[in-house]
C-alpha cells in the first residue's frame, strides 16, 4: 500500500468518526440543570362575568318593572240631573275619585247617568258612551242615542244643559265636542241646533 492510499484511508476514518459522534450528541438526553427550555402546560384563563354582564339582569328587571299607578284623589262635584216633570235641572253633590283629569270626566259622566232619587232623574242613563277624550281643554264625547232616550225639544235642551253644567264646573274643560256615533250631527235629537264645539261662557 502506498503512502497516498494510507492518508486517504485515515481521512475517511476521521470523517466517519465525526459523523457518528454528532448523531450521538443529538440523541443524548438532557442532563439535569440543562439550560434548554422544558415544555410547560398552558392553562386557559378562567372567564368571570364582566361588570356589564352582571349588571344587565338588574337593568332588565328595572325596565320590566311596572310603573306605580298615580294615587287616587277625591273631589266633591256637582252632578246636574232633572226633576220628575222635566222642568228644570237639579243639583246633587257627589264625591268622585280619579287619578287624572280624563278619569275625573269619566267619573262625572258615570254619575250623570244615574238617578239620585225620585226628584233627581238622569236623562243620560239610556244614552251609551262610546268614548271620552280630553285634549288641550276640549272634552270630546262620542255617544249613541237609542230611540227610547230621544225626547222632545224641552227634554233635548235639558240633556245638553245637564251635561254642560256638570263638565264646565271643571277648570280644565273649556269646550265640549259632542259626537253621535262618531259624527258631528246638526242636532242631538232633531229639535235644537248643536254647536261644534259647545264653548264655556266666560
Amino acid at each position: 500500500m502506498t503512502m497516498h492510499s494510507k492518508a486517504r484511508g485515515l481521512l475517511a476514518f476521521i470523517v466517519i468518526s465525526g459523523i457518528l459522534a454528532g448523531c450521538g450528541a443529538q440523541n443524548k438526553p438532557l442532563e439535569p440543570g440543562s439550560s434548554a427550555a422544558e415544555p410547560t402546560a398552558t392553562v386557559a384563563p378562567s372567564l368571570s362575568p364582566s361588570p356589564e354582564a352582571t349588571a344587565a339582569p338588574t337593568e332588565r328587571a328595572a325596565e320590566t318593572e311596572a310603573p306605580s299607578a298615580p294615587a287616587k284623589q277625591s273631589l266633591e262635584a256637582s252632578i246636574y240631573l232633572t226633576d220628575a216633570e222635566l222642568l228644570e235641572t237639579v243639583e246633587r253633590k257627589q264625591t268622585l275619585e280619579y287619578a287624572s283629569d280624563v278619569e275625573l270626566l269619566d267619573s262625572a259622566v258615570a254619575a250623570l247617568r244615574k238617578d239620585a232619587g225620585e226628584d233627581a232623574l238622569s236623562l243620560w242613563k239610556d244614552i251609551s258612551i262610546h268614548s271620552i277624550k280630553l285634549q288641550e281643554g276640549l272634552a270630546t264625547l262620542d255617544i249613541h242615542i237609542p230611540d227610547e232616550a230621544r225626547l222632545g225639544a224641552p227634554g233635548e235642551l235639558l240633556v245638553l244643559e245637564t251635561l254642560t253644567k256638570t263638565l264646565f264646573q271643571f277648570d280644565f274643560v273649556n269646550a265640549i265636542e259632542l259626537l253621535v256615533d262618531g259624527q258631528a250631527v246638526e242636532s242631538l235629537m232633531g229639535h235644537e241646533e248643536l254647536e261644534h264645539p259647545i264653548r264655556k261662557e266666560q
